[in-house]
């Protein structure tokens, strides 16, 4: 099973972060598929593995190219899970009122709010302003840049909403999911 398939297995919000930042490594390497060889050679321990990662990424850049975003945006499939997401947020949410994911809802949303008016409310739903932030520390963190203990809190609202959020995603996913709206 490649790495980006036991990501999505696991966590979801987790994979899309990830899909993100190799969508970014793609972009950085010019779809070189020589460069892409020796950053898949780096992490891989065997000839089977190697072949699964690699063709992944193939169809990766594949993608990318056939949709448009070569520069700029993200594979369908990221807009799609984002839309899921969303719509299992809002659910849960405003549905079936989860009293523990609302609490942490009730959190995030002023820094979500926050967070819209520093980004000129370039995300369209919350759970895509969580993990476009959540991907921004992730920069910021591969950068060595300072981070505020305001940001870091902030961040850490973001994750655990998307934490509960992912892992009510994966109940879904295995059918384990019996929301009672009483």
């Amino acid at each position: 099973m490649s790495l980006a398939a036991q990501k999505l297995k696991q966590n979801v919000a987790e994979y899309i972060i990830f899909l993100w930042q190799m969508e970014d490594l793609v972009r950085a390497m010019h779809f070189d598929t020589e460069a892409l060889d020796e950053f898949v050679k780096s992490f891989t321990p065997d000839e089977s593995s190697f072949q699964e990662e690699r063709n992944w990424f193939i169809e990766l850049a594949n993608a990318m190219k056939r949709e448009g975003v070569e520069q700029r945006g993200h594979i369908a499939e990221v807009h799609e899970l984002i839309f899921e997401l969303n719509y299992l947020h809002n659910t849960l949410a405003n549905l079936v009122k989860d009293k523990t994911y609302l609490d942490l809802y009730r959190r995030a949303q002023p820094n979500i709010k926050e967070y819209l008016l520093r980004t000129d409310g370039k995300s369209t739903n919350d759970v895509e302003v969580c993990l476009t932030a959540l991907y921004g520390m992730l920069i910021l963190r591969l950068k060595k840049e300072p981070v505020s203990d305001e940001t870091a809190s902030a961040m850490q609202t973001f994750s655990n909403l998307m934490a509960k959020l992912a892992h009510h995603y994966k109940l879904m996913k295995q059918g384990e999911v019996n929301f009672s709206l009483n």
